[in-house]
């Protein structure tokens, strides 16, 4: 992880600055982007957890925040040629999409040991806005093992087509982002005793997820 970006974009290098600023160019001019601003803190470790209805969602987040963004990507997308460079370079948590294995888990939480940002898909895939789908209870335990706080965003105004990736990303939307306080998970967080308790995993998952959907469109 030593060659991971620094968490800020201001510390960034001119390359990945520029990049920034290309990503934020897309979002805002070709999707007509409207975001309210980041709730995420300007330091220290956090959990980022959105809807995910389409390819592009994870710019639209990079696009509202300074800070760098790990994501958890599925392995299939991170072994797509220059892209593993660049996953490398933000910090990037390889993870197989049907269950994650310990280590990817555990690579989630050497980041936020670090005191970075992850940013998560609770629901897996991708899914369309009019379904709602049983979330994984992954981030339940990241966040009851790591203390980070959790931070809902939902992004709203896109949907995956059919067909090959490339036809969402080109074709022009009106997307808006919105980000709300904190999950309150203490009283499950001084419970938690073990990834065994599935019961209160997910009901820390059902949590997270009802705050993301209960942000205003």
């Amino acid at each position: 992880m030593s060659s991971m970006l620094p968490d800020h974009t201001r510390d960034w290098p001119l390359w990945a600055r520029l990049l920034h600023g290309a990503i934020r160019a897309y979002c805002r001019f070709f999707h007509r982007l409207r975001a309210e601003a980041s709730t995420l803190p300007e330091t220290g470790p956090a959990l980022l957890a959105a809807n995910h209805h389409a390819g592009p969602d994870p710019l639209f987040l990079v696009a509202t925040n300074r800070r760098l963004i790990s994501f958890m990507i599925a392995m299939e997308y991170y072994r797509v040629g220059a892209l593993t460079w660049l996953y490398d370079k933000a910090g990037c948590v390889p993870v197989k999409r049907v269950r994650p294995t310990a280590s990817s888990l555990r690579g989630v939480l050497d980041r936020l040991d670090q005191g970075r940002v992850v940013g998560i898909f609770p629901e897996g895939g991708i899914h369309p806005p009019e379904e709602r789908v049983h979330p994984k209870a992954g981030i339940a335990m990241l966040a009851l093992e790591s203390g980070a706080p959790v931070f809902p965003v939902h992004v709203d105004g896109i949907r995956q087509l059919p067909g090959h990736d490339l036809k969402t990303f080109l074709r022009p939307r009106r997307v808006r982002v919105r980000y709300g306080p904190a999950v309150d998970l203490e009283d499950l967080r001084s419970r938690y005793a073990g990834d065994r308790d599935r019961a209160l995993l997910n009901e820390a998952a059902r949590r997270i997820v009802d705050a993301i959907y209960a942000l205003p469109r």
